[in-house]
């Protein structure tokens, strides 16, 4: 009996070894795919910008909570231009305005868009490409005036 319940403990703990070893080698080959791409993200941001300055990223206050998008446009992983796309967004898209930040004199929007499933929805995408409440008043002041003038 002794002998039995030994051979079951053996076999239990083989199989607990057998399947964190599985996770271990799992979280081995994702650490060495995120170090790749690190790697490489670095040296697109070196060759693009002189590697001896630092970048500068100033966050500031958004004036907005929300926009939408004026076209299809990509959702970027930070504020670079050469940075990974997360997804792409359609035309007329209301996204969520999470935070501000100007880098290498281009203001850029931390954005999170609505969906169900919570996968790629939130990244960055360059002012320009967002009609805000800003834009909304002063495109409708402007066509008062016209149409006042007129």
């Amino acid at each position: 009996m002794l002998i039995f319940l030994f051979s079951i403990l053996l076999i239990c703990f083989g199989v607990y070894y057998y399947i964190m070893n599985q996770k271990l080698s799992t979280q081995k080959t994702q650490l060495r795919i995120s170090s790749r791409q690190n790697r490489d993200y670095k040296s697109k941001i070196s060759n693009l910008h002189d590697s001896d300055a630092p970048i500068i990223i100033k966050y500031k206050p958004s004036l907005f909570r929300t926009g939408t998008t004026k076209d299809s446009c990509s959702l970027y992983l930070s504020p670079l231009e050469n940075s990974q796309i997360v997804s792409t967004v359609v035309k007329d898209t209301i996204v969520e305005i999470q935070d501000c930040a100007e880098i290498f004199n281009v203001l850029w929007y931390e954005v999170a868009l609505k969906s169900q499933t919570n996968i790629n929805n939130k990244g960055w995408v360059k002012k320009n490409v967002l009609i805000t409440l800003d834009d909304t008043v002063n495109n409708h002041e402007e066509t008062i005036y016209e149409k006042s003038a007129t």
